[in-house]
C-alpha cells in the first residue's frame, strides 16, 4: 500500500524498456533513445497526477496511502470500573401455576371460562351434576325431620318421667347422626362446583362438557404470572461469594430484556449429581411478559475493580514473550509504534483488565494494529481525515 505512485511508475518504467522501439547502438543512439524515454515519462507521470487527483477527490484517504507510514485509528485509554459476571442458565417459574382437578364424581354439566380469560379468586370454573348427592340431600333431610318430630316426642315424656332415659338417647342420637350426614352430603353438593384458588388466566383446558370427571381428573390449568421467580443452576464453587439479597442481573434473550433482582432464596442442598446449588429471585411481572419455562441469563458479579486500566480484548497480541499491546508515542515530531508488554487480568464482554504494563493514560493502536511492527511510523486517521497526535493536543 506505501509508495504506490512510485512503484507504479517504475512498472512502466521496466515496461516501456521491455517494449520501446528497436535497439539502438552507439552513443548518439542511447542519446536518442533516453530522450524519447524521458518524453515518455514525462507523459506517464502527469497522467498519474491526474489519476491522483480524480481518486483523491472520490477518496480523501487516497493520498495517505502514498506516506511511508502505517494507516492506523487510536484509542485513549483511561481508568474505569470494571466488573466481571459469572453467567449461567435459568428459568421462569410461577408458584401460581396448577392444575385444577375435580373433587368429586359427577358430569361436568358447565365451563362457564374460555382459554386465555382472565378470572378472578372465587370465580366458578366448572360445574358438575349432582343429582345423586341432592336426591340424598332430599331423603336425609325427610328422615330428620321425623327423627326431630320423635326426639321432641321423647324428650317431653322423659320430662314427665314417661319412657325409658335409653328411648330418649336414642331419639337424641339419631338427629345428630342424620344432622352429621346432611352436613357431609351439603359438603360434597359443595364440591361439585370448582372455583378459581387464585386470580390468573385459564391456560389450558383439559375437560370438555358432558364429560364424567372423577375425583382427580384434570379440568383445566391455571396459571397466575403477575409475580414470577427465575431458578438458576450454580457450580458449588462459587458458594462462598453468593449471599441472600446479593443483586444479579437477569437477561431473557427473547425478549431483549435486562432485568436486576435481589436472590431471594439459597437451596440447602447440593445437587451430588452435577455439584451445583439452586438460586431464586422474584421478579414482578405486571405486565406478565415473563412467561414460565421462559429461558433466562442470570449474570452474577465476580469480580469489581473500580479503578481498573480495561482494554478491548482483541487489541492483545501475544509474541514469544508475552502479551502485549502497541502504544502510540510522540517523539520528534513523528508518531510511532511502541509494543508494550502487559499482564492480563480477567476478561468479560470483549473487554481486560490490565493489571501492568500500562498506566491507564496512554494512546494505543485500534484499526490497524495487526499491520503495525514495532517503532514504526504511523498515521493517525479520524473521521476520514489524516489527524496527527499533535494535532489532537
Amino acid at each position: 500500500m506505501k509508495k504506490l505512485p512510485y512503484l507504479l511508475i517504475f512498472t512502466l518504467i521496466a515496461f516501456l524498456s521491455a517494449c520501446g522501439g528497436a535497439k539502438q547502438d552507439g552513443l548518439d543512439g542511447k542519446k536518442t533513445l533516453l530522450k524519447e524515454k524521458k518524453k515518455q515519462l514525462d507523459q506517464i507521470s502527469a497522467d498519474i497526477r491526474v489519476l491522483e487527483k480524480e481518486i483523491q477527490s472520490l477518496d480523501p484517504n487516497f493520498k495517505l496511502t502514498r506516506e511511508d507510514a502505517t494507516l492506523v485509528t487510536a484509542l485513549e485509554l483511561k481508568k474505569n470500573s470494571f466488573e466481571s459476571y459469572l453467567e449461567v442458565q435459568g428459568s421462569v417459574e410461577s408458584d401460581k401455576n396448577i392444575i385444577i382437578s375435580s373433587e368429586t364424581n359427577g358430569i361436568i354439566r358447565s365451563l362457564p371460562v374460555d382459554e386465555g380469560q382472565y378470572v378472578a379468586q372465587g370465580q366458578l370454573l366448572a360445574a358438575q351434576g349432582s343429582e345423586v348427592v341432592n336426591n340424598q340431600i332430599i331423603e336425609v333431610q325427610t328422615r330428620l325431620a321425623l327423627a326431630e318430630t320423635v326426639f321432641e316426642k321423647r324428650k317431653n315424656l322423659w320430662e314427665q318421667k314417661i319412657g325409658t332415659e335409653i328411648q330418649y338417647l336414642e331419639a337424641k342420637n339419631n338427629v345428630a347422626s342424620l344432622k352429621s350426614q346432611l352436613n357431609t352430603l351439603s359438603a360434597q353438593a359443595g364440591l361439585s362446583n370448582t372455583y378459581a384458588p387464585f386470580s390468573g388466566v385459564v391456560e389450558k383446558i383439559l375437560a370438555r362438557r358432558g364429560q364424567n370427571a372423577a375425583p382427580g381428573a384434570p379440568i383445566l390449568r391455571l396459571v397466575s404470572s403477575g409475580q414470577v421467580n427465575v431458578i438458576a443452576e450454580v457450580s458449588e464453587s462459587y458458594l462462598g461469594k453468593i449471599k441472600m439479597g446479593s443483586i444479579v442481573k437477569i437477561e431473557f434473550p427473547a425478549l431483549d430484556k435486562e432485568v436486576e433482582a435481589a436472590i431471594s432464596r439459597i437451596s440447602e442442598t447440593i445437587n451430588p449429581e452435577n455439584r451445583t446449588f439452586i438460586i431464586e429471585a422474584k421478579l414482578n411481572n405486571a405486565d406478565r411478559s415473563l412467561k414460565p419455562e421462559l429461558l433466562a441469563k442470570v449474570k452474577l458479579k465476580d469480580y469489581a475493580q473500580s479503578d481498573a486500566v480495561v482494554v478491548p480484548t482483541n487489541l492483545i497480541q501475544r509474541d514469544k514473550v508475552g502479551d502485549f499491546i502497541f502504544t502510540i508515542i510522540q517523539k520528534d515530531k513523528k508518531t510511532t509504534a511502541q509494543k508494550v508488554y502487559v499482564k492480563r487480568g480477567k476478561t468479560y464482554n470483549n473487554q481486560t483488565e490490565i493489571l501492568s504494563g500500562l498506566k491507564g493514560d496512554e494512546t494505543i493502536v485500534n484499526d490497524g494494529f495487526r499491520e503495525v511492527v514495532d517503532g514504526e511510523k504511523l498515521k493517525i486517521i479520524k473521521n476520514d481525515r489524516e489527524q496527527t497526535l499533535a494535532n489532537k493536543n
